[in-house]
């Protein structure tokens, strides 16, 4: 049975756990943003310590020399540069050309099988290249060198 110093004596009892239990919220809130807080001073760290070696890096004279050497291709008196240029970056076609129009950039994206499809029909159906005729006015040239012969396909 219940006696009025039980009924007290758990009304003391919610009451401290009532002030107890958003203590112990606060306290797990602010371990997690504590060890949050510890992850970013790590990551800091981390970070002053990569720009620290990079400083390093640029107090030595080898390093120095390889990066003006690399970064704007600068040499010594007396050394010749070579500059090799992929001929397929450096290629310009002009605008609306069918060469323009095999660019990557230009490129419709697709299949594979759909792209040589097409390959396949814009070269059966490619259009014919038109024979100029020769009149009196525009006869040839006679020429004794070496003659060419050019199939331009068709």
């Amino acid at each position: 049975m219940f006696t009025w110093r039980t009924g007290v004596l758990a009304i003391v009892i919610a009451l401290a756990i009532a002030v107890v239990v958003p203590s112990v919220r606060v306290y797990i809130a602010q371990q997690q943003t504590l060890a949050e807080l510890r992850q970013d001073r790590d990551a800091a760290q981390a970070e002053v310590d990569d720009l620290t070696a990079d400083v390093e890096r640029w107090n030595d004279p080898a390093f120095v020399i390889a990066q003006a050497r690399e970064r704007f291709q600068l040499v010594f008196p007396g050394e010749t540069a070579y500059t090799v240029i992929d001929p397929e970056l450096g290629a310009t076609h002009a605008e609306g050309s069918p060469a323009a129009a095999r660019l990557p950039q230009n490129q419709e994206a697709g299949a594979w099988y759909d792209q040589l499809w097409a390959s396949i029909d814009e070269a059966g159906n490619g259009e014919d290249i038109p024979v100029p005729v020769q009149t009196e006015e525009s006869a040839p040239i006679e020429d004794d060198g070496p003659s060419t012969t050019v199939d331009l396909g068709g």
